[in-house]
């Protein structure tokens, strides 16, 4: 169940983490890193077994090459009580460590619980905010 939780928090957050081969599409998504705002096109699929680094194109040309992914769920209507959270770090955090490390994040997004498909222990009617967070290098 956890695995299948991490997965709608991915997709309903940004398709950054999704990248394969099943039914591939090119989607965008709006990330700040820093003091900067990139619109940024990953490859996304809705295949739950693909789960890779891809890496994401901001407007320009420029390329994101993702070290590691943090994704936080937050039951809003329960005093924000922490669902989830969880990081996954490329490498066992040792990707990419030689280069200058830039996080970036992108705005939280709010579903009930019964958009993302209900959630144990969760009423369907409560609102639930996703947040995402993307630490990578930047490369032209």
């Amino acid at each position: 169940m956890r695995r299948v939780f991490v997965a709608l928090i991915a997709v309903a957050t940004t398709a950054l983490v999704a990248v394969g081969s099943g039914s591939a599409a090119r989607t965008s998504d709006t990330v700040t890193c820093g003091d900067t705002t990139y619109e940024l096109t990953v490859t996304s699929t809705t295949n739950d077994n693909s789960v890779a680094w891809g890496v994401g194109t901001i407007s320009g040309g420029t390329h994101l090459i993702p070290t590691s992914f943090s994704f936080t769920a937050t039951d809003l209507s329960m005093d924000n009580t922490v669902l989830f959270s969880d990081t996954q770090a490329k490498g066992n955090g040792n990707g990419q460590q030689k280069q200058t490390q830039l996080t970036c994040t992108s705005a939280p997004e709010t579903a009930t619980a019964g958009d993302l498909g209900g959630i144990p222990g969760v009423d369907d009617s409560d609102i639930i905010q996703l947040s995402f967070t993307v630490t990578g290098v930047m490369k032209p």
